[in-house]
C-alpha cells in the first residue's frame, strides 16, 4: 500500500481546521468513542499527523479511509495529495520507482531536454511549475494518472487560500 504524506500539523492549525479550542481538541484525544487521533510529542510539542486526521474525517463521513490498492484494475502508486509539494515528490517517487533518469524522463514524454529537472525544482530559481501543456506530458512519461476523490472537509487553510486568489 502506499505512503500516505507525512505532514505534521500543530495543534493551532487542527484548533483552526475545526473552530475548536485546545481543551476541545485535548477531550477530542483522549475521549474513546471520538476516537480521535492521538497527538504525537516532537521537542515537547504536541503534533498530528495529517493523513490520520484525513482518516478520522474520512471514517466520520461514513467513507473508507484506506487507499485501495487499485482503482480499475490499475494500481495505486500515491497516497493522499492535498498540495502541490506533494504531488511533486510522488511525480519523483514514480520515477525512481520505474529508474528511469531526468533525461529519459523527458525522451519518453516529449518534454524538451532538461525540463524534468525543472519541473522537479519549481522552487528553485530555475525551476518552473506544471502548466496545461506540460502536465499530461509529465503524466504520460511516467505512465501515471490522476483521479480526484472528494473530502468531506476542506484542506488545511484552504478557506483562507480562496479568499487570497
Amino acid at each position: 500500500m502506499p505512503k500516505p504524506n507525512n505532514r505534521k500539523l500543530s495543534t493551532a492549525d487542527v484548533c483552526q481546521r475545526y473552530g475548536i479550542s485546545r481543551h476541545t481538541l485535548r477531550r477530542w484525544s483522549q475521549h474513546p468513542e471520538i476516537a480521535f487521533p492521538k497527538p504525537i510529542w516532537i521537542n515537547r510539542i504536541h503534533f498530528f499527523d495529517e493523513a490520520e486526521i484525513l482518516k478520522w474525517e474520512l471514517r466520520r463521513a461514513g467513507l473508507n479511509p484506506d487507499v485501495p490498492e487499485s482503482i480499475e484494475g490499475f494500481p495505486v502508486v500515491s497516497g493522499f495529495i492535498t498540495d502541490y509539494d506533494q504531488f511533486v515528490n510522488a511525480m519523483i517517487a514514480q520515477r525512481a520507482r520505474r529508474k528511469m533518469t531526468m533525461i529519459e524522463l523527458d525522451a519518453r514524454s516529449g518534454m524538451q531536454e532538461g525540463y524534468t529537472s525543472k519541473l522537479e525544482n519549481y522552487q528553485r530559481h530555475y525551476g518552473r511549475g506544471v502548466g496545461p501543456d506540460t502536465l499530461p506530458l509529465w503524466l504520460g512519461g511516467l505512465r501515471v494518472a490522476l483521479v480526484l476523490v472528494e473530502l468531506p472537509r476542506a484542506t488545511r487553510n484552504f478557506k483562507q487560500l480562496a479568499e487570497v486568489a
